[in-house]
């Protein structure tokens, strides 16, 4: 019996002593916690009750000024996986999104699979979060979760116990979710590409973690980036900031007017297999600039596709202007009153020696008068009419006219072109300059020129953006007309006008600019260009026409650039031949579109201009693509 309660005792003692050294070890490791790594544990426990979720603002829409959307985003979801819930089932969820999210199944799978790492106190950690893709569509994401959850996992004749159940419901309803996301679309795709440009997304830091952003690479995209971005939201627990989405962006774009640029663009890029074609359509009273493309270019949905057709002609490229050019001169001359339409001039019978080298015509002009030396196109009448301006007259016009000069239009990629101070002169210098040698400039700054003309003598600057909106249509920034100076006198315009009008007629290098219905003034050029130091004569041209109507009230000044029309094909070289009718189907179609009231009586009745409307107006546009361009020197 007492050998019975001496076992007891030692049973009941050990028991307590077991007890006794786990509650000092239970205490011992709670006092090393609150103690040695209280710290970093009250952190860690702090980031999980505080954790911010940055909820990504919209970006704001670009529409052209009728409203018509030409950029958005629509929601969409950062697809994201938790590797750690996926099990054992890596390659069958690999097999199964790879179709879904367009990812290459190895892709997928490495992204999947789990990586463990040790923490500094030893415990082994497995991934919880990896993205998988971005920018997935809602559609496709619903496809994902349907096929999560349908998910053949192979459980036929396994038990059903409650972590198996707890693990399958993990696998196919919380192993793969999804965040807010957004998707820029370009719905109309490549129309007004170059002036739209595109984003990128790219991660970046705020105040609330870390977010997924899209960013303007080009275009309205990047220049206008701050307005459009808007300000990213965040929710954590018990608490939420609602993003502010970016504003909108209403162009001074038509699409209707770009649509029909860009289809007569395409027709001619086919008939003449350029290196390149420009246009731009701009209301001279207030510089709206109404079309402006390019051909080559490119879908910003894909801009990766086309990297050849991203570049800006209009507002990038540099050319010598040649015979367009010729109306700075002779305005200016026209408004410091050295001459007159009427007044004579003797052109040399074609060849002038002048500064030791010899200036030509391309005909064996005699006496002509200032207003058939710009109907001619001479060179030497319009290098006399510069002789009485003076080099230093003529350099401050030129830059009064906005060239050697950045627009103002807002986007990224301009050239300011080139004019040389006059102190950098050679002797032949006052001839050659107002012909459009030995200078540069962008279609841009010429057909801001030739507005001025076109409305009585006050440089615009090109108006882009009407104005800014938030996304209820309230408008938060109006944007005026900006006339920059006056560079010629009102009356010196009207004759100019008049000297122009007589271009586009029979009689004149632009006979296929004529409208039937509208009087039109306007300016052919066609340079050789300068390649691989020097002008390669009869073998690289850039062809051009800048004009605008109806002559009293101009509503449309037009320019058509095409550089290095095939003169292989037969169709010719020149800015009369080959981009005036361009110009033409622009402007009839256009005129018509705007219900722009004929200012010439038609020679039969029955409703005419009906008949123009229904004809050219409405006539189908097919989009079109085209591919590459460079730069150049001068005749008519």
């Amino acid at each position: 019996m007492h050998l019975v309660n001496t076992q007891s005792t030692r049973r009941i003692a050990g028991l307590a002593t077991l007890l006794v050294l786990g509650f000092l070890g239970l205490a011992g490791r709670l006092a090393w916690l609150q103690i040695v790594e209280h710290e970093e544990l009250a952190q860690i426990v702090e980031k999980k009750l505080q954790r911010n979720v940055p909820r990504p603002a919209r970006r704001g829409a670009i529409l052209d000024l009728r409203g018509t959307v030409l950029a958005t985003s629509v929601p969409a979801k950062t697809v994201c996986a938790d590797p750690s819930l996926i099990y054992g089932h890596h390659e069958l969820v690999a097999k199964t999104l790879a179709p879904l999210l367009k990812l290459p199944e190895p892709v997928l799978l490495k992204k999947i699979l789990p990586q463990v790492t040790m923490l500094t106190n030893g415990v082994l950690r497995t991934n919880k979060y990896v993205v998988l893709k971005r920018k997935v569509p809602a559609d496709d994401w619903e496809q994902v979760k349907r096929a999560m959850g349908g998910l053949d996992l192979d459980l036929e004749g396994k038990r059903m116990t409650t972590s198996l159940q707890q693990a399958v419901k993990g696998l196919r309803t919380q192993a793969v979710f999804a965040s807010e996301d957004h998707l820029r679309q370009y719905p109309s795709r490549s129309l007004a590409a170059h002036v739209i440009g595109f984003t990128a997304g790219g991660e970046a830091e705020t105040d609330h973690g870390r977010v997924f952003e899209d960013h303007g690479v080009t275009g309205i995209e990047l220049t206008l980036d701050d307005m459009l971005s808007g300000v990213h939201g965040w929710r954590k627990p018990g608490e939420e900031m609602a993003p502010t989405h970016g504003l909108d962006v209403v162009l001074t774009l038509d699409a209707n007017i770009q649509n029909i640029v860009e289809d007569e663009l395409a027709r001619a890029f086919e008939r003449y297999s350029p290196e390149g074609m420009c246009a731009l359509v701009v209301r001279p009273y207030t510089g709206e600039v109404l079309a402006l493309a390019n051909l080559p270019t490119f879908d910003p949905n894909e801009p990766g596709r086309a990297a050849n057709g991203q570049r800006n002609r209009a507002t990038a490229d540099t050319y010598e202007p040649g015979s367009t050019f010729k109306v700075v001169a002779i305005v200016t001359a026209l408004s410091d009153g050295r001459l007159t339409l009427n007044e004579t001039v003797f052109c040399e019978n074609g060849r002038w020696f002048y500064g030791g080298e010899w200036l030509r015509d391309y005909r064996a002009f005699g006496y002509l008068s200032f207003e058939e030396v710009v109907s001619h196109s001479s060179n030497i009448g319009t290098a006399k009419a510069a002789l009485r301006l003076g080099e230093a007259r003529l350099y401050n016009t030129i830059t009064n006219f906005g060239f050697g000069q950045i627009t103002g239009i807002p986007l990224d990629a301009q050239a300011r072109g080139r004019i040389l101070p006059p102190k950098t002169w050679s002797d032949i210098s006052i001839t050659r300059i107002p012909i459009g040698h030995e200078i540069s400039t962008t279609p841009l700054q010429m057909a801001m020129a030739m507005a001025a003309i076109a409305n009585g003598g006050v440089l615009m600057q090109p108006k882009l953006v009407e104005r800014l909106q938030d996304g209820t249509g309230r408008i938060v920034r109006q944007f005026s007309p900006h006339p920059l100076r006056r560079v010629v006198s009102e009356s010196a315009c009207n004759e100019m006008k008049r000297a122009l009008r007589s271009v586009v007629s029979d009689d004149g290098t632009a006979m296929r600019a004529q409208l039937d219905y509208y009087s039109v003034a306007g300016k052919t050029g066609t340079t050789e260009k300068y390649k691989h130091g020097t002008y390669k004569s009869g073998k690289y041209y850039y062809a051009s026409f800048v004009g605008f109507l109806p002559i009293d009230r101009p509503e449309l000044c037009i320019l058509v650039g095409v550089d290095e029309p095939d003169k292989g094909a037969g169709q010719g070289h020149t800015g009369g031949v080959v981009a005036a009718p361009v110009f033409r189907a622009i402007a009839e179609r256009t005129a018509a579109y705007l219900r722009i009231p004929p200012d010439i009586t038609p020679e039969t009745e029955g409703g005419a201009q009906g008949r123009l409307s229904a004809e050219l107006a409405h006539r189908r546009v097919t989009p079109r693509t085209a591919h590459g361009l460079p730069t150049s020197s001068a005749t008519r």
